[in-house]
């Protein structure tokens, strides 16, 4: 019989890893590109960048978007309690640079069309969208964690490349080989 049993770290391992290390870790894990777009209390457009973005269950189907406290979106997030998820598409990185700046009109020049709740679709920059209503903003460190249960989408109809970040920069996805798993 195999018997499990709690172990406290050892003395050496029980402290939190330093930032510049973490962000390292981190940078080596490459992410897709998100620009995540909303409404604003006066139905004006508010959007930001960010590559923490996931699955988190097919049934009900819910996404995970981590943003930033300092973000001028996540008011308008926690108060709107929806979003779109525009995955960004290859030709899409200068977009995902001005909605990752402090840029005050992040939309000047931006066409999109708005989703059946009205908020901003990117169609052009966008390989796939989700149109999500938050179910739960969770306090996470630096981040709030939204929990938004997608209620519409569109995928693409034709192939596009996803945008992908890795070591602070831009690129391309390359298939190496199909996956059995499907």
């Amino acid at each position: 019989m195999l018997v499990s049993r709690l172990v406290s770290p050892s003395p050496a391992l029980d402290h939190t890893i330093d930032p510049a290390t973490f962000r390292a870790v981190m940078a080596a894990f490459p992410s897709g590109v998100a620009i995540i777009t909303t409404l604003d209390e006066d139905r004006l457009p508010r959007g930001l960048t960010t590559t923490a973005v996931c699955s988190v269950s097919a049934d009900p189907p819910l996404i995970l978007v981590c943003v930033d406290r300092g973000s001028r979106t996540l008011p308008s997030l926690r108060s709107r309690r929806q979003f779109v998820v525009n995955f960004a598409r290859v030709g899409a990185e200068a977009l995902c640079d001005r909605f990752a700046s402090k840029e005050e009109d992040k939309f000047a020049g931006v066409a999109w069309r708005p989703s059946p709740l009205g908020l901003p679709i990117l169609d052009g920059h966008a390989l796939a969208w989700l149109e999500c209503e938050a179910e739960q903003h969770v306090e996470a460190g630096d981040h709030v964690v939204l929990i938004g249960r997608a209620r519409a989408g569109g995928a693409p109809l034709q192939t596009q490349e996803p945008v992908v970040y890795h070591d602070r920069r831009y690129g391309r996805w390359t298939a190496l080989h199909r996956s059995a798993r499907r």
